[in-house]
C-alpha cells in the first residue's frame, strides 16, 4: 500500500469508466472499501465525471487534502467499532464535508467493526443488508 499513488489509482479508474462508458454508456460510480474506500472518495475530486463515490471504512486523512476540489456526491459507510478510524474522524471529516458544501451522505453502523460488510457478514446481516439497499438508493438518485 506504500506505493500506491493518488495519480496511478486516478489513472486505473479512468481507464474503467472510459471502458463502462463505451460498453454501456451509463453512469460511473466508484466503490471501495477500507483503502480503497478512501481512494473512491478521493476520485470525487477527480476529472472523471462519476456520478458518485461510495467507500465503506475508508481513512478520511487520505481525503483532506482534495476537500476543495470535490464534486461528485460522495457515500460514507462508516463501521461505528473501527478500530483503524475512530468514529470521531468521521465526524469531523463529516463536518468538514458539510462546511466545504459536499454533496454527501454519511451513516454510521454503530457497534460495527471494520470490514463488517464482508468477513463478519453473518453477524452483521442487518447492517449489511441496509448499506446495500443505501448503495442501490444513492446510484439511482445520482444516475
Amino acid at each position: 500500500m506504500p506505493k500506491v499513488e493518488n495519480d496511478h489509482v486516478r489513472a486505473d479508474a479512468g481507464a474503467v469508466a472510459e471502458l463502462l462508458r463505451e460498453e454501456g454508456g451509463g453512469p460511473v460510480f466508484s466503490v471501495g472499501f477500507c483503502f480503497g474506500g478512501s481512494h473512491s472518495w478521493r476520485l470525487s475530486a477527480s476529472d472523471l465525471g462519476l456520478a458518485g463515490t461510495i467507500g465503506f471504512y475508508g481513512k478520511p486523512e487520505r481525503v483532506e487534502d482534495v476537500i476543495d476540489r470535490l464534486s461528485a456526491p460522495m457515500l460514507l459507510l462508516v463501521a461505528g467499532a473501527d478500530a483503524a478510524t475512530p468514529l470521531e474522524a468521521f465526524t469531523e471529516f463529516d463536518q468538514r464535508l458539510t462546511t466545504a458544501g459536499v454533496e454527501h451522505e454519511m451513516h454510521v453502523y454503530d457497534g460495527a467493526p471494520h470490514s463488517f460488510f464482508d468477513r463478519s457478514f453473518a453477524e452483521w446481516e442487518d447492517a449489511c443488508a441496509d448499506a446495500w439497499r443505501r448503495i442501490l438508493d444513492f446510484t439511482a438518485r445520482h444516475r
